[in-house]
């Protein structure tokens, strides 16, 4: 079987993302400012344009642009709460790299059933579907750790992960985006989702 296409090899700091997608919905959409932002986490400058070109798909080749562009202002003000935020930067991270998605329903599907999962566990059922290799590691410690940083999974100890559950989102427009991201992967794949069993929504629960 072909592996599908993994694509994402970097971590994201969500506060550059965040800074990214504000100055997309302000018009002003500036790579230099970002690539000051990247700065302060990264060092090397391949990183950091490595860094700049999945920020760029994420927000300026993000599937659900048009969604996103009809309702900006709405995004604007809901992007100063900050589980909603963190809600939309995840939901146009899964919309732009099919893998986190499916990372992150894997998650979901585990977590519906035990309250804990470990890394080897997740690393396994990913690999069933991209490659036990080296580049499905990576990208594994690229998403995993954008979850957390987004408040969706707790990491009590190394290598095991829980839901968080003091992630609670206001906003019905951040839980429309990140069900559109779920409709987009969906149809990708050629699946079909229920409202109340389907493992990418879990995190919704709060």
């Amino acid at each position: 079987m072909k592996s599908k296409s993994i694509d994402i090899n970097q971590r994201i700091p969500l506060d550059a993302l965040h800074v990214a997608l504000q100055s997309y919905l302000g018009g002003e959409y500036d790579e230099q400012y970002i690539l000051e932002q990247l700065h302060l986490d990264f060092t090397g400058e391949n990183r950091i344009k490595k860094s700049l070109r999945i920020i760029n798909k994420i927000i300026l080749k993000n599937p659900l642009i048009p969604y996103v562009d009809q309702h900006k202002e709405e995004i604007l003000n809901v992007l100063k709460r900050k589980d909603d935020r963190n809600l939309i930067l995840i939901a146009l991270l899964n919309a732009s790299f099919p893998f986190s998605f499916d990372v992150l329903r894997t998650f979901g599907k585990y977590l519906a059933v035990q309250d804990l999962v470990n890394t080897e566990t997740i690393s396994k059922s990913i690999s069933n579907v991209y490659g036990g290799n080296r580049a499905t590691e990576i990208g594994l410690y690229s998403v995993i750790p954008m979850f957390i940083e987004a408040n969706i999974l707790n990491r009590p100890k190394q290598g095991l992960y829980e839901l968080n559950k003091q992630f609670h989102c206001t906003s019905s427009l951040s839980i429309d985006l990140y069900k559109e991201s779920l409709k987009f992967n969906a149809e990708l794949n050629s699946f079909i989702w229920d409202e109340y069993s389907e493992p990418y929504l879990i995190f919704l629960k709060n």
